[in-house]
């Protein structure tokens, strides 16, 4: 599993964009958790609009824990 920026907008007034970093197999799912999660969330229904990979650097640790 990957870690992922995942830029995620709510769908109708008023809108709201959430970055999330999520960890997942491909860029389809994380996009799909993040709008997920988003909506679980803030309520709503959200899309994701970017989907970027996170480079792995020495010092960089993404955990969710």
């Amino acid at each position: 599993m990957n870690p992922y920026s995942v830029t995620v907008r709510s769908i109708g007034i008023p809108r709201l964009e959430v970055r999330l970093i999520v960890r997942a197999e491909s860029r389809e799912a994380a996009g799909a958790l993040a709008s997920a999660i988003a909506e679980r969330h803030h309520g709503g229904t959200f899309e994701a609009r970017r989907v970027r990979t996170i480079a792995d650097r020495a010092g960089l640790v993404v955990d969710a824990a």
